[in-house]
């Protein structure tokens, strides 16, 4: 897995792009997925997030929840978007094992994809880019800290800023851990 930063200047060139979490995503999982997709969608890239399951109902006042697809129901379109990506982005899990029933398509698949995770012990041979540390308070952290290590701060609104938000408050027990 090669670091982080030199996928930095992928971002610049619009392409399709898929993002997806571990299986009964989390409020990080989500938060951190929509934050990346709405910063993505801002600089063009044409995105699909792909939830390997269905996740809790508290979670679809963020905004985007209604475009994520639910592999287990919908799973025509989810494989459609995967054979089309150029990247894939693996956010809030370490291991392909964690989206279940998604795992053998992530394996095959030939985009290149980015792990963004804070969890230890990464599979780091399933990735080609990627950042994991355990020390992070979230995955969303880690999507925050991405947005403004590769220059796009500026582009952080309010849509952005509540996902993220999300992730980072639901993951530390409002703020207590």
């Amino acid at each position: 897995m090669q670091s982080i930063q030199l996928f930095y200047p992928f971002l610049a060139t619009p392409t399709s792009v898929v993002i997806t979490t571990h299986q009964k995503p989390d409020g990080d999982a989500m938060g951190s997925s929509l934050g990346l997709y709405h910063l993505l969608v801002k600089l063009g890239h044409a995105v699909t997030v792909i939830s390997p399951t269905n996740w809790a109902q508290f979670l679809d006042w963020m905004p985007g929840t209604d475009a994520v697809l639910d592999f287990d129901a919908r799973r025509s379109q989810a494989l459609a978007a995967l054979e089309t990506a150029q990247f894939v982005f693996c956010l809030d899990f370490n291991t392909l094992s964690r989206t279940r029933h998604l795992a053998p398509y992530l394996a095959a698949c030939k985009a290149q994809k980015i792990l963004i995770d804070h969890h230890e012990e990464p599979e780091t041979s399933a990735f080609d880019y990627g950042i994991s540390l355990p020390f992070k308070s979230s995955t969303a952290e880690m999507v925050f800290d991405f947005i403004v290590q590769a220059g796009y701060e500026d582009m952080i609104d309010d849509t952005i800023a509540q996902c993220i938000y999300t992730g980072v408050m639901t993951d530390t027990g409002s703020f207590r851990f």
